[in-house]
């Protein structure tokens, strides 16, 4: 089962998120700011992070790169309320909070698909 990291300081929202990813599948865990996110991060594996862009201390683009120096094969999404943001290589996708789903289940599909299709190779080499 495809583990994922949600990242929102609000919690309802991120309660209710995991809810929905693990309806669609998919074991979910919440953090409510960037630092415990690197700390579940670091204590556990992920497949896939989302993270809102704006909160308290560190924002969701720095958690990404924070995340990429440690594992840069984790896809993160960052999901934000305020327009579109170029996270550059560190970032899979943004998507606005309005839209989140199905966008955001859309995207997750995709971006975990791409990962089963290179464990085979990857375990070949």
């Amino acid at each position: 089962m495809k583990q994922i990291l949600f990242v929102d300081d609000h919690e309802v929202l991120a309660r209710l998120s995991c809810e929905i990813l693990e309806m669609q599948g998919y074991k979910a865990v919440s953090a409510y700011n960037a630092e415990d996110a690197l700390r579940k991060f670091d204590d556990q594996t992920f497949d896939l992070i989302v993270t809102d862009m704006r909160m308290e201390g560190m924002s969701g683009l720095e958690l990404a790169k924070r995340v990429h120096q440690k594992n840069p094969e984790v896809p993160v999404i960052i999901v934000t309320g305020y327009g579109p943001i170029d996270g550059g290589n560190d970032v899979k996708a943004c998507l606005q909070k309005e839209e989140l789903f199905p966008a955001l289940l859309e995207k997750i599909k995709l971006y975990l698909q791409d990962s089963e299709e290179l464990a085979p190779a990857q375990r070949a080499s």
